[in-house]
């Protein structure tokens, strides 16, 4: 466990609240979960799906150390902190940008292809928050000052994107804050993660699972009933869905995960109806997904090694086919990948746009014209801790891009684009320009 600090709090206790207060997290209320910001009736945005994780994994950790039968293998890895483990899902999406993944696919291009860098992923660019771009005070020029507890468990994906991980889609730092990420892993080794790492991501992916299943329900784009009652229905979706899932997951029997999945289904929604949004309808929702949270939480254990949470096969298969049911429905249906495909084109225009002129204000000595954060981002590239392993000028530009863009809100990032492009009605005293 970290130390305690004069006034009572642990070190990790201190990470939650700097987390808490930081800008970063409040700008994931202007971001998406999966529809856009704003949308009726009212969706998850990326900061309810955060409260949620970090409140799921403070309570997954308690049920864990609260475990007598349980103490051995704590006591042999080390325990579990708390505070660490709910830090982590205060912190675990920080470095998402604007429109979501659409957005963090077109940023990882153009920092890839056009920047000369190891791309853009939310992980790793939370990584970077933490530790470089967020500013805790006047004493801490870099980061919030987070302990080494935390950091650990913020790494879902223990590894930069080099050798056998160039292709993968995940990673968790970028090269810039190599030295960092390797200091904070500590002891460990390869793919091993922390306890609170573990317990962080299983929450994230039962918390995703569960509120987005119950958004989607309440706006009749999940036929939860049909899937319930009509075998067609559900096998279509269930073929299409293992189709995806068994090239990650090998190891599932997932015969018996589809067999155990459609008797949970049946029996909790079998009764639903067209979701006519009544106290009633909200009533039986929430009972559902309460119950659901105590079936994925209650069965999880611990075990000494790389992995120490252990989440049993079927149980991960479940919650993998709910968080399927958002994809078939939702993600692939025309109405939002049109949207989608706009979103790319906008953070795609808005980094072209903002690169060329960052490059023409340096050549012309014009740096003062540009958004101050974006010249303050620039100035940081120059001077953080792992500045060398920028290739250039260039690849600090996409960098201070890649950063400014993913510190934006949507409307902003809306706002911004129209800005550059001479589109809409604007003012000059906009404040949100200035910082």
């Amino acid at each position: 466990m970290d130390a305690v600090t004069p006034d009572g709090r642990s070190d990790s206790e201190h990470d939650c609240d700097r987390i808490l207060y930081s800008d970063e997290l409040r700008r994931l209320g202007g971001v998406t979960q999966v529809v856009a910001v704003g949308e009726m009736p009212l969706f998850h945005t990326r900061l309810t799906h955060t409260l949620k994780v970090q409140q799921l994994s403070r309570r997954m950790a308690e049920h864990l150390t609260r475990d007598e039968s349980k103490k051995a293998v704590l006591d042999a890895i080390g325990g579990i902190d708390l505070g660490a483990a709910e830090a982590a899902g205060l912190a675990h999406d920080l470095g998402h940008p604007p429109f979501g993944h659409v957005g963090e696919q077109a940023l990882h291009q153009r920092c890839h292809d056009d920047g000369g860098l190891d791309g853009f992923e939310g992980n790793a660019q939370t990584f970077r928050i933490l530790t470089k771009l967020a500013r805790r005070g006047e004493e801490t020029p870099y980061g919030l000052d987070i302990s080494s507890r935390t950091l650990r468990a913020v790494i879902k994906y223990p590894w930069l994107r080099t050798g056998e991980h160039e292709d993968d889609g995940k990673w968790n730092a970028y090269a810039s804050e190599a030295e960092v990420f390797r200091e904070c892993r500590g002891g460990l080794s390869g793919s091993a993660r922390s306890i609170e790492a573990c317990v962080m991501d299983w929450a994230d992916d039962v918390t995703y699972a569960v509120h987005d299943v119950e958004d989607f329900i309440r706006a009749n784009r999940v036929p939860i009933a049909r899937l319930a009652t009509d075998p067609l229905e559900r096998a279509v979706f269930i073929a299409r869905a293992v189709a995806r899932l068994e090239k990650k997951y090998p190891h599932i029997p997932w015969d018996e995960v589809v067999q155990n999945w459609s008797d949970v289904v049946f029996v909790n929604f079998g009764q639903f109806k067209h979701h006519r949004g009544t106290a009633e309808d909200l009533a039986a929702l929430r009972s559902v997904s309460r119950r659901l949270i105590d079936g994925y939480v209650s069965p999880i254990s611990l075990v000494e090694g790389d992995e120490p949470l252990v989440v049993p096969d079927l149980i991960r298969g479940e919650v993998e086919l709910f968080k399927q049911l958002t994809w078939h429905y939702v993600i692939h249906d025309p109405g939002l990948a049109t949207l989608q495909e706009g979103h790319r084109q906008l953070v795609e225009n808005l980094f072209d746009g903002l690169v060329a002129w960052l490059q023409e204000a340096d050549r012309e000595g014009t740096e003062f014209r540009l958004p101050q954060r974006l010249r303050d981002l620039f100035n940081l590239t120059a001077s953080e801790p792992g500045s060398e392993t920028y290739a250039n000028k260039e690849a600090r530009q996409a960098r201070s891009v890649a950063d400014y863009i993913a510190s934006l809100t949507e409307t902003q990032a809306h706002d911004l684009h129209e800005r550059l492009r001479g589109t809409g009605v604007h003012s000059v005293t906009d404040p949100w320009l200035t910082y």
